[in-house]
C-alpha cells in the first residue's frame, strides 16, 4: 500500500499543481489500469487545496482514435506499429469521450480546479 504524507506548507502564488489523467480507466477494474493507480487518489485531493492554481487533464478519446488496437485489424494491445508521426504502442480502447472510464476518479475532488484540459480527443494523433 502506497504511503503519503501530505503536510501543509506555504505555497508561493506562482506555484501550480497538475493532476494528471486521474481516470477511472486508469484505475484498477479500468480498461488501461495502473496496478495500484487509485492509492494516490485521496493524497492528491488533499494536496489540491494547497495550491493556489489547480490544473487537471484528462485523456479524452473519440471510440475509433488510431492508437486503439481495436482500429488495426490483426494487432492487439501493447503491439506497436509505425504512424505517419512515428512509432506507437496500440492502446486497450480507454477513457472514450463521455464513457464511465473517461469520469476522473470518483474520490477525486474536481470542485477546485481552476482548469481542466481534455487531450487525445483528435482521432488521427496520440502525441
Amino acid at each position: 500500500m502506497l504511503q503519503v504524507k501530505v503536510e501543509a506548507a506555504v505555497r508561493q502564488d506562482n506555484e501550480a499543481i497538475l493532476v494528471i489523467d486521474v481516470q477511472k480507466d486508469f484505475c484498477p477494474g479500468g480498461a488501461l489500469a495502473v496496478p495500484g493507480g487509485d492509492e494516490i487518489v485521496v493524497p492528491i485531493s488533499a494536496l489540491v487545496p494547497e495550491f493556489k492554481v489547480r490544473v487537471f487533464t484528462q485523456d479524452w478519446h473519440p471510440a475509433n482514435h488510431m492508437s486503439f488496437a481495436s482500429q488495426h485489424q490483426g494487432l492487439d494491445p501493447f503491439a506497436v506499429t509505425e504512424m505517419p508521426y512515428g512509432t506507437q504502442v496500440l492502446w486497450p480502447d480507454h477513457c472514450v469521450i463521455g464513457s464511465r472510464g473517461a469520469a476522473f476518479h470518483g474520490r477525486l475532488d474536481t470542485r477546485a480546479a481552476d482548469i481542466v484540459i481534455r487531450k487525445g480527443f483528435r482521432r488521427e494523433i496520440d502525441r
